[in-house]
């Protein structure tokens, strides 16, 4: 299966509009994979005291819709692993919880966890330890649920715990979790000064998912072809090391919220025009 074929969206640039109407998105699209946000008003544990997994899992099926990884909200709802206060850390990996142990609802097997942020004025290493060890919490819900998590690089701007790939190895290293893979997301590679081909150098066949968005000096996560990222080189690398999993076009930036579709097309026409460039076949 090429690259194309692996295509997913998200449907937290849908936020703005109803779950079946992003279903209907994704066909018209030309595509039959999402990468599953656990978004408001979409899928959260904010939207009833018992959410009905089974029924948008159901919804999904019948729409012959494939969930590759679900991604729980981890930026604008009050989820930080790393937080030094331990009732929201604690509240973080039960939400957290939530997701992982409803995963096989959606017959997904990967759960992409954010490594969450430190105070600025304490020191990094407590931030650090303490996302480590709830990691180690969150992936043994993980392993009795079939579940692999992947850690999610995210950007300086988001948290300082991820900056490089070197902050990244550190993690793994300690935590030392078998069932803890890797999201790639290629604008936070970018802002760490390094390519997508240093990241397969260093963890080859432990990432898992790969996130694709373009971004500037202001590091969003912006339509293909809309920002200063080599994207080219990016396809290229996933060709040369046979990667395999899938592939998420991400785009945040608020004003995509109003015309999702639109602004998931033009990435969508970049990207095939990129499979269609380099040195290698798809």
């Amino acid at each position: 299966m090429g690259l194309r074929e692996r295509l997913c969206i998200n449907n937290m640039t849908y936020r703005r509009y109803s779950f079946p109407y992003f279903l209907e998105s994704v066909k018209k699209l030309g595509l039959d994979r999402i990468e599953l946000s656990g978004c408001h008003p979409h899928y959260s544990v904010y939207e009833a005291e018992r959410f009905p997994v089974r029924e948008l899992a159901e919804q999904i099926r019948r729409a012959g819709i494939k969930v590759e990884v679900i991604e729980p909200e981890q930026n604008f709802l009050p989820v930080n692993i790393a937080s030094d206060q331990s009732y929201l850390r604690n509240k973080s990996i039960e939400q957290l919880q939530f997701y992982i142990e409803n995963a096989a609802a959606f017959d997904c097997d990967k759960v992409i966890i954010y490594p969450g942020k430190g105070i600025m004025d304490r020191p990094l290493v407590e931030a650090r330890k303490y996302c480590c060890e709830s990691l180690d919490k969150l992936s043994r819900t993980a392993e009795q649920c079939g579940v692999t998590l992947l850690l999610q690089n995210v950007s300086p701007c988001i948290s300082g715990l991820t900056k490089n790939s070197g902050d990244v190895q550190d993690i793994l290293d300690q935590t030392g979790r078998d069932n803890i893979a890797l999201s790639v997301n290629t604008c936070a590679v970018c802002a760490g000064g390094e390519t997508l081909e240093d990241y397969f150098r260093k963890f080859g066949s432990r990432i898992w998912n790969v996130q694709i968005s373009d971004s500037d000096d202001e590091d969003e996560q912006l339509v293909l072809g809309e920002g200063e990222q080599n994207l080219q080189a990016h396809v290229d690398t996933l060709k040369k090391y046979g990667y395999t999993g899938p592939v998420a076009l991400e785009i945040t930036m608020e004003e995509y919220a109003y015309e999702a579709e639109k602004y998931y097309a033009k990435s969508l026409e970049i990207f095939d025009g990129l499979l269609k460039g380099g040195t290698q076949d798809a």
